[in-house]
């Protein structure tokens, strides 16, 4: 029997004339939060919060085995696949029993149910298809979920609901959207509607959506967990409290009123909570009689009709009724869950996790990348480094309460060392990477170091006078890197490049607040400086590092410019800020500074005493203050390859103001911390650039790191809006760009490092923040301030913002390559070597590449990993958008035959966006919109595996392979 879109015959059948009332069973399980996905997996303590989930999911087994009619879902992989593992081959037959009947579905099947916001797009597809692959390996196409499952995160993302469609969900179900937007939807009945993901993708890109009424609690009075206090079903007519009627009746009441809200018949109610069914039999038990007493007033005339279902049969019911749905384009930010209480502090919420994981997640890809190759050459790499180990961290670090920064901190802090293990594990594949790829011969690599350069600390650099650098370049095309490590003071540096030539280097100053970083063990005062140029695709350049003899002169200059042969930045010599920018001949005044909110404080008993917190960004003034300062001080140095003014406010706030030669953007890498907090104030740090740009109140940021978005500043479009908090309301979170822009295409653009909230709240103005301290909780569950420390003070933060000025199609083609060049930054890896460098030469190699040629520079290789047998999965993305380039916004075309130098493509397969089902077998259901074309413009396009021919890559398109490699 084929299995097509759904496993129709196992979904129950509604009745024609009644409320047919779905009830979905689930628990809701936090990777990590209150406690750490260890102490939540066995359910250790409990002083915190009840929860085991192994206990959950045994007693939702046990309870399902022998009740074919019950039902119930399952979301996330971190906990599930460490159950599995633990199981007999006795008790995996019957889940796989369960899951081919239907009886236990999975729905969203990602490692976690990640954060919309502050999650980088492709984090989210690594997190989803680590699952999803999983589960396909696992239980076949039964297990494949149909339905996201979004229930709790704060607000939600345009581009998360392409990729959903993309990876070939029929449907989506979140619980959270503003106050305002739900009380307009339920008076509308516009609960349900089908969202379009992107305006590049057409159809292809949409997702039927739908809100749960009640977040994703029971009815109120309903919870039946041993957690809840709720009265339970009482049948025995003997019983004094015997409470059937009234208990039956309140139920149904509830489902009229939730019924009222929504277009159609069919109504779905959530039965589970946070980490409930531990004991699912109390739950189970009592929805039993609630079924049972509830239909059997069909018999008197109740048009109520319920039953045990699934997200999934109650999005196959509602697409029976061939309804036409309102449509939905946008997003669903910011989320105010009232009208004090604006969800937008998390969007920066622990900055420094936030960039860890940033960091993590560009390992990765070199991880992946470096474990196919080291696959292809048969090396065993599981006997090298655990690449699961990385995945698995880097999974839940995309939960909802991760990324976004909104755990305890000891949870913080767990966190950090499930990354740190990941990181060890990925050093590990690099380390045999180069052993093998480097080597000539048989000869021994000497041992590879890392470095924490964020620091500016590395010893194999600061304690040696010959080292080699290795740069490895993650992209599919040729970048140019400009490298920056510590080395000792007072020694003359000579660097060469692959062939042995001399390439121009320079020693520039560490600032004073760079040596001073807290946790920082170095005696460098002086940093290196060369350009690593034209680093092959996928591949690897080796510089060599020796003592030289020219003198590189680095004294402060008394200057208030700085220039490169495109840019210049203008110093104000009384304020000690930049007074303008001049690209390319060009100069925009403009004024470029930190300042600070004052956070909310607040018991949050009302709505108006809510205070600013983990989640809840509310300042307590109109406008952001300047940084207490007694004069901003600048110092600049000038050089061949770079020139830099070192910007101090005062102790916590500095800023270094940097020109690379032959760049056309500025790099302002700021140091923000110990945010004081000794007079009782909380505080949230803003860099804010003012400009004359007639910007009439819009602005723009991406959607994690691809599409870009218009904001309104003040306006909503799917909902009247009640200006409430007009700075905390205008916030949206930003991943990879966010600018404003004027009439005539003048264009203000910053690109950040990390996840940031930010926003343009007046003509001319854009801001982001950086780093944020509160000292009151903002009640909405992790129970402490916002207050991280480190090193016995206040966190102490570094981070970079690139300012981009020009023309809006100019500013646009450098936003979209430089994000790229950020995300996917070369990494660098060091030898300590007493060779000379003919001597290192004829041992080891000095440049190599796993990719033959580049790809089109509008082209990028997203993914490349070893899947087994020598099958791997690739995935090709467009990263313009519609009409951001004349050309580059053309579609692209790549062949890769020859693209594997040794290697040539046997057979090929398109697969969905995950990874786990093939293209040519998904059918997803269709749905009548309201407005919109049903014309699936992009979504027809499947690779032949019988050849091997060009991909076509439309705008934002990403297409994924499963790919065979032979060697020549």
């Amino acid at each position: 029997m084929k299995i097509v879109s759904y496993i129709i015959w196992t979904c129950p059948a509604e009745k024609e004339g009644f409320i047919n009332v779905h009830l979905v069973a689930h628990t809701h399980d936090d990777a990590g939060w209150l406690k750490t996905v260890d102490q939540y997996y066995y359910g250790a303590r409990s002083q915190i919060q009840e929860a085991g989930v192994q206990y959950i999911i045994d007693s939702v087994v046990d309870e399902l085995k022998d009740h074919p009619d019950r039902r119930f879902i399952y979301v996330e992989m971190a906990f599930f696949t460490r159950w599995w593992q633990e199981q007999t081959e006795t008790t995996k037959a019957l889940v796989r029993t369960l899951v081919n009947e239907g009886r236990l579905e999975f729905i969203n099947g990602g490692w976690c149910m990640n954060d919309e916001a502050t999650a980088h797009y492709v984090d989210i597809i690594d997190q989803m298809s680590f699952g999803l692959i999983t589960l396909n390996d696992t239980f076949g196409e039964c297990g494949r979920p149909r339905i996201s499952w979004q229930i709790d995160p704060f607000g939600h993302s345009r581009e998360q609901a392409s990729l959903f469609a993309q990876m070939g969900y029929d449907g989506l179900f979140f619980g959270r959207l503003d106050h305002e937007d739900k009380k307009e939807r339920m008076a509308k009945k516009t609960m349900e509607m089908v969202w379009s993901g992107s305006d590049s993708l057409g159809t292809q890109a949409s997702l039927f959506t739908a809100v749960n009424y009640n977040l994703y609690q029971p009815p109120p009075g309903f919870c039946f967990d041993i957690y809840c206090n709720d009265e339970p079903i009482i049948d025995d007519p003997r019983s004094k409290d015997y409470n059937v009627e009234k208990r039956v009746t309140d139920f149904l009441n509830y489902c009229q009123e939730q019924a009222n809200a929504y277009a159609t018949d069919s109504i779905l109610l959530t039965m589970g909570s946070d980490f409930h069914y531990q004991d699912a039999n109390v739950w189970f038990k009592n929805m039993d009689k609630l079924i049972k007493y509830a239909n059997e007033r069909q018999a008197t005339g109740s048009r109520f009709n319920l039953f045990y279902s699934t997200p999934s049969c109650y999005t196959k019911a509602l697409n029976d009724h061939a309804k036409t749905w309102p449509s939905k384009t946008g997003d669903f930010f910011p989320y105010g869950s009232d009208a004090h209480a604006y969800w937008t502090g998390y969007f920066t919420s622990r900055p420094a996790s936030k960039y860890m994981i940033r960091q993590g997640s560009n390992l990765m890809q070199v991880c992946k990348q470096m474990d196919a190759a080291l696959v292809r050459q048969g090396v065993a790499t599981n006997q090298v480094g655990e690449l699961f180990t990385m995945k698995d961290a880097m999974g839940i670090m995309q939960h909802h309460d991760a990324v976004t920064g909104t755990e305890k901190q000891h949870v913080a802090e767990d966190y950090a060392l499930l990354l740190h293990k990941g990181v060890v594990e990925c050093q590990k594949i690099q380390t045999a990477y180069y052993e093998k790829e480097l080597v000539i011969g048989n000869q021994v690599l000497p041992k590879v170091s890392y470095c924490q350069l964020n620091v500016s600390q590395c010893d194999p650099t600061e304690k040696n006078n010959r080292f080699v650098v290795n740069i490895y370049n993650s992209m599919a095309r040729s970048v140019d890197k400009y490298v920056r490590v510590p080395v000792a003071s007072g020694t003359i540096f000579q660097v060469h490049d692959p062939q042995g030539n001399v390439v121009a280097s320079q020693t520039v100053p560490i600032a004073e607040y760079v040596k001073s970083l807290p946790g920082r063990v170095s005696s460098a005062t002086v940093e290196l400086v060369f350009l690593a140029s034209q680093l092959p695709p996928l591949g690897s350049k080796s510089y060599y590092v020796q003592p030289g003899t020219s003198k590189d002169e680095h004294e402060p200059q008394n200057k208030f410019a700085i220039s490169n042969e495109k840019v210049s930045v203008e110093i104000d010599d009384v304020r000690g800020l930049i007074k303008s920018v001049t690209v390319n001949g060009k100069t925009t005044e403009l004024k470029q500074e930190f300042l600070w909110y004052p956070s909310k404080s607040g018991d949050n008993s009302v709505a108006d005493k809510r205070a600013s917190g983990a989640y809840i960004f509310r300042p307590d003034s109109d406008d952001a203050f300047a940084i207490p300062s007694s004069g901003i001080t600048t110092t600049t140095y000038s050089g061949e390859l770079v020139e830099e003014v070192h910007q101090i406010y005062n102790p916590w706030v500095a800023q270094t103001i940097r020109l690379y030669k032959g760049q056309e953007h500025v790099e302002l890498d700021w140091v923000v911390g110990p945010i004081p907090v000794e007079d009782g104030t909380g505080k949230e740090i803003i860099n804010r650039v003012t400009t004359s740009i007639a910007s009439s109140g819009m602005f723009y940021t991406d959607a994690n790191g691809r599409q870009t978005l218009e904001r309104r500043f003040n306006i909503r479009d799917s909902y009247p809006y009640t200006v409430t908090e007009p700075i905390a309301a205008n916030y949206y979170p930003v991943n990879s760009h966010a600018y404003i822009k004027d009439a005539v295409g003048n264009q203000v653009t910053m690109l950040v490092d990390r996840p940031q909230g930010g926003s343009s709240l007046h003509n001319g103005e854009l801001e982001l923040m950086v780093h944020r301290r509160c000292l009151y909780d903002d009640a909405f569950g992790v129970g402490e301030a916002l207050n991280e420390t480190a090193y016995g003070d206040g966190l102490v933060v570094r981070g970079t913002h690139f300012l981009i000025l020009g023309d809006k199609t100019n500013s646009m083609k450098m936003a979209r390559s430089l994000s790229h060049e950020l995300y996917k930054q070369p990494q660098i890896s060091f030898i300590p070597t007493s060779l000379s460098f003919s001597e290192w030469s004829a041992l080891y190699k000095t440049q190599q590449q796993s990719l033959s040629r580049t790809l089109p520079v509008n082209v990028n290789l997203l993914t490349l990993e070893t899947l087994n047998q020598g099958k791997y999965l690739m995935r090709l993305e467009h990263i313009y958008d519609v009409g951001e380039d004349s050309i580059l916004s053309q579609p692209a075309t790549v062949s890769i035959e020859g693209l594997f130098p040794g290697f040539t493509v046997t057979s090929s397969e398109e697969t969905m966006l995950g990874g786990n089902q093939f293209k040519k077998d998904s059918n997803r259901l269709v749905w009548n919109v309201a407005s919109t074309s049903n014309r699936n413009e992009n979504g027809q396009q499947i690779w032949d595996e019988r050849a091997i021919p060009a991909v076509q890559l439309k705008p934002m398109e990403i297409r994924t392979f499963i790919i065979t490699l032979v060697r020549i």
